[in-house]
């Protein structure tokens, strides 16, 4: 097993495998969010653990050109957004930090090891290490010879992705990676969060209690890629239900992730033509859930 998966699973043990118990605010004194609503095309924005470090990603026109961008609070304050040390070189997006870890994971076309040339998408982990990125490697047993993508990790370190891979219900479908003695072992998510609709981006809840994904041109949506939410029940998903106008358009939306105390959505949206992160309170969404979903529970 190679040194940052291993790094990663010993920190999974450390914690007992749950999400870190910090729950950082949300206001800064010098806001970095003002990189997210640029003419560049900014998508998938996440946050680490602590609060410190925010990554997101930008593209050129055509949705093409995907690279990883972060800014960093230093002791003079936020640092001003760079590309990250890996990233520039192939196509690379959907960055999504680890629940209480400095590690995040990432879709990425760029060759795997043994190999020259880009290809599919795989998914790939970064480390960081208090001072530095380590080199990103591929997941072990997740990656297929379909496009595998936009991952999202729950506090018992399983894994939630999409996939073109053989057999699925649609285009692209959901996938579960949960950690097992000889590696990840993937099984599909199934309905009703996977459709023959396809299915491309997933946010799963640390506490696995919902799931937040896009749908393109599903039944009720409003045109394009549209956000859905799906809660946990005792024998798989609810009915998903469309997060409404004040999220969707007939343009795209994708890139959810929901910061770390659980009420704030951020996502991008293409509605005012360049690619934008914008966020809403979930609790102004008029969705109907568990109770304490939208602010409570570990993040």
């Amino acid at each position: 097993m190679r040194i940052v998966f291993s790094l990663l699973i010993l920190s999974f043990v450390a914690i007992g495998c749950t999400p870190g118990q910090d729950t950082p605010s949300e206001s800064l004194s010098s806001d970095p969010l003002y990189a997210l609503t640029t003419d560049a095309g900014e998508s998938w924005f996440t946050r680490n653990a602590a609060g410190t470090v925010l990554v997101f990603g930008r593209h050129e026109e055509g949705w093409s050109g995907h690279t990883l961008w972060g800014v960093e609070q230093t002791e003079e304050g936020w640092s001003e957004p760079a590309i990250l040390p890996f990233s520039g070189t192939y196509n690379d997006r959907g960055a999504r930090f680890y629940p209480g870890l400095d590690a995040m994971l990432f879709a990425s076309d760029r060759p795997l090891p043994g190999e020259t040339e880009a290809d599919d998408f795989n998914i790939w982990i970064a480390m960081h290490d208090g001072i530095e990125w380590l080199e990103p490697e591929p997941i072990p047993s997740i990656n297929s010879d379909a496009n595998d993508f936009h991952a999202s990790i729950a506090g018992d370190a399983s894994i939630f992705f999409a996939s073109d891979r053989e057999g699925g219900m649609g285009q692209a479908d959901f996938y579960r990676a949960e950690l097992g003695i000889e590696g990840y072992e993937v099984t599909p998510v199934g309905a009703p969060v996977s459709s023959a609709q396809s299915e491309a981006d997933i946010w799963v809840d640390p506490a696995l209690r919902y799931v937040i994904f896009s749908r393109k041109d599903g039944e009720e949506g409003f045109g394009g890629d549209d956000l859905w939410i799906s809660f946990a029940e005792e024998e798989g998903w609810s009915s998903p239900a469309n997060l409404g106008s004040a999220v969707n358009s007939s343009e795209y939306e994708y890139g959810p992730w929901v910061s770390r105390d659980g009420s704030i959505l951020f996502y991008t949206t293409h509605k005012d033509g360049d690619a934008d992160v914008l966020q809403i309170a979930l609790g102004d969404l008029g969705i109907e859930g568990p109770e304490g979903w939208t602010g409570t529970g570990i993040q």
